[in-house]
């Protein structure tokens, strides 16, 4: 029976171990840049190249035929000089016109100056089917080395898609404007993880029960211990998240120091803003009388108002001030815009197209 017993463990052990029975690579040398990419060689297996934008794009060749049916695990080696930062693949299959949004999965970065193994289940996304005849890679999202090692495509088997899923644990969740309001918390295959964790509380709490029914077959004394037993489950799992919420603040913090560590306080403005928005309102700063008021037209996507109001003191805010400082109008503001000089307003200063100041 013992004979049997392992003789099952080891079946097992090994078909949840296995690496895939179909692997099909990419050479990496026959890659190109598409664009935000310099400096691009070859050497001991490995493509090194610069990003010079938030988006470097490296392409493959148009007729690597990707099975999407068999393979769903793409693996990628590679490594960067820049820590938690995000990537995107993009796909294009046979009789697609071209790269999009929808035929692409994002990814995140470890700690730099080291390779990882990155897997993404490619099956999460439902247009990916067909035949695959071309790739698309943005490796990090800003400026930095990277080093691509290898490409794989791999059929899927246990061990891939528990490592996924688990991967989908530790995913960074990168600070965003939001987080002052707003923390979703992790997924894991697109289910909240508290869905899991509810689950698993109640199934541990079933079990334990279970147990001690058939040991002392009392509800009365099972009914003494049930607390303990709910709040020493809950608090192991409160634990675990706190862990992992620590684990967040340890990689914002490295996020932060790559980000701003040794930059003037001006850059570090500058790069808290959207855009060229502090550029804009530093112009405004110079042009604008100091006991002045001013009016805003703006996107309302982001706190442009409130920044404003911020780093343009001791100027005030005031809706009918008689200066009115344009960024980026959409649409609705165009005709805004276009009111204002209707009714006697003049282009005051202007710092680029679509950003200037008006005066009434």
């Amino acid at each position: 029976m013992k004979n049997v017993a392992l003789f099952l463990s080891i079946i097992f052990f090994s078909a949840f171990m296995s690496t895939g029975s179909f692997c099909e690579e990419v050479a990496v040398r026959e890659w190109s840049p598409y664009s935000g990419i310099e400096g691009i060689s070859f050497k001991d297996n490995t493509l090194a190249f610069h990003s010079t934008s938030s988006m470097p794009l490296l392409a493959s060749k148009s007729d690597i035929f990707i099975n999407a049916s068999r393979q769903k695990v793409l693996e990628l080696k590679m490594k960067s000089n820049k820590s938690y930062m995000t990537g995107r693949l993009f796909f294009r299959r046979i009789g697609d016109a071209g790269f999009n949004y929808s035929n692409s999965f994002e990814f995140q970065t470890g700690l730099n100056n080291m390779y990882h193994k990155y897997l993404i289940d490619l099956g999460r996304n439902p247009n990916w089917f067909g035949t695959v005849s071309q790739i698309m890679i943005s490796p990090i999202n800003g400026a930095g080395s990277v080093d691509i090692e290898s490409v794989k495509f791999i059929e899927p088997n246990i061990w891939l898609a528990a490592s996924t899923f688990w991967r989908d644990f530790f995913t960074f969740e990168v600070p965003q404007v939001r987080m002052a309001n707003f923390i979703y918390g992790q997924k894991m295959n697109g289910i909240s993880v508290y869905r899991y964790i509810y689950c698993l509380i109640l199934i541990i709490l079933l079990l334990v029960i279970s147990l001690q029914y058939i040991k002392y077959k009392d509800f009365e004394v099972i009914s003494r211990s049930l607390p303990a037993m709910i709040l020493l489950t809950c608090l192991s799992f409160w634990m675990i998240l706190d862990f992992r919420v620590l684990f967040d603040q340890a990689r914002a913090v490295t996020l932060d120091a790559q980000t701003f560590y040794g930059k003037s306080l001006e850059e570090k403005w500058a790069l808290t803003n959207l855009g060229d928005f502090y550029g804009f309102l530093t112009f405004a700063d110079s042009k604008l009388p100091k006991n002045s008021s001013f009016n805003i037209l703006n996107p309302s996507y982001y706190y442009f108002n409130e920044k404003a109001v911020y780093y343009l003191y001791p100027r005030r805010f005031d809706a009918k001030a008689a200066y009115v400082l344009a960024y980026n109008p959409d649409g609705s503001q165009d005709n805004a815009v276009n009111a204002l000089v209707k009714n006697n307003c003049r282009v005051f200063s202007k710092y680029k197209d679509g950003e200037f100041i008006l005066k009434k």
